[in-house]
């Protein structure tokens, strides 16, 4: 096992490991933080759910909270303006009472969150920010956690963000270590991580680039984070955490199938073939010979038949 693995304790919620799987929309549902949790990821957390679509009861809202039965622990990250609104849903919806975490999404820069004033939004909003906190701190009674990013243009305040946070009640923070205007691109700051790792008294979990175990050995080293967060880099390789923990690995096709499987226990057939196809380039990603099998898997009218194209893909190449 790595010397940078080990327990890590949130709020008296104590992981097996300093492994966290990123939620990711469109990508960690059920299905996928299954093949996680078998891996040995010490926590997993849900794709963002919306407080005012658990405010109105929103069935497709609702569908996002699917949990595996020995998925623990788990965080559900929700996200919203409205401090009263996370009070209530925390308070009433019992869809919410089994997760061991609550998170808070405050780094999602999408317009369609940030516009709520939800998100990333509320870097720039410290008080509204503070609000939130407080009140799921006193709905929930378990841990509360938040997601943020550097901050809108640059990082000068991340470190007073952060500890703003943590006087709310926050029980941890993970930092996605770009700002807004990055999105997704350049290079993930984790000497701005280091340094609101430095200011917190409570476990800082960092997030960004991390896609295999020298990396994550090397981030904690040099940062000094209680904690590794791992989204974009376990796409197409779920097997990442055990990696990470015992060096083992997987091979991808045979894992797709095994995805494939687990899609189809939790969903219908229709959605699974679809949502599967979003996953497709990052299991074949980096093999040469995969280009006609690629096109065909995303043609696939069915998870049999999708199955099926892997599987010939195997003897193939066998």
């Amino acid at each position: 096992m790595s010397a940078y693995v080990h327990k890590l304790d949130i709020g008296g919620v104590v992981l097996e490991n300093n492994l966290v799987l990123a939620p990711l929309a469109g990508f960690t549902d059920v299905a996928f933080r299954k093949l996680c949790k078998e891996s040995g990821v010490g926590l997993t957390v849900t794709e963002m759910v919306s407080v005012n679509g658990l405010k109105y009861g929103s069935d497709k809202t609702e569908s996002l909270l699917r949990r595996v039965r020995r998925e623990k622990p788990c965080a559900v990250q929700l996200f919203g303006s409205d401090p009263e609104v996370f009070r209530l849903v925390l308070t009433e919806r019992e869809c919410l009472a089994d997760f061991e975490i609550v998170d808070i999404n405050m780094g999602c820069p999408m317009p369609k969150v940030t516009k709520l004033g939800a998100g990333s939004a509320l870097l720039s909003d410290k008080v509204r920010a503070a609000e939130i906190v407080r009140a799921a701190c006193e709905a929930a009674r378990r841990p509360v956690t938040v997601k943020m990013r550097l901050g809108i243009d640059n990082g000068d305040s991340a470190e007073e963000f952060a500890k703003c946070l943590e006087n709310a009640g926050a029980a941890a923070i993970a930092v996605h270590g770009r700002t807004v205007r990055q999105l997704y691109g350049g290079k993930a700051d984790w000497q701005a991580i280091a340094r609101i790792k430095c200011a917190a008294s409570v476990p800082v979990i960092g997030n960004g680039d991390v896609a295999d175990a020298a990396t994550f050995a090397l981030r904690v080293k040099e940062s000094g984070v209680d904690g590794i967060m791992i989204g974009r880099g376990a796409l197409g390789k779920p097997w990442l955490f055990k990696e990470i923990i015992c060096g083992e690995r997987e091979d991808a096709v045979e894992t797709a199938i095994r995805h494939i499987d687990y899609m189809t226990e939790y969903f219908s057939d229709e959605y699974a073939t679809k949502a599967f196809r979003k996953h497709i380039a990052y299991y074949l990603k980096g093999r040469t010979d995969s280009r006609s099998l690629k096109v065909a898997l995303q043609s696939a009218e069915c998870a049999e038949e999708m199955k099926t194209l892997l599987k010939e893909g195997l003897k193939e190449r066998g």
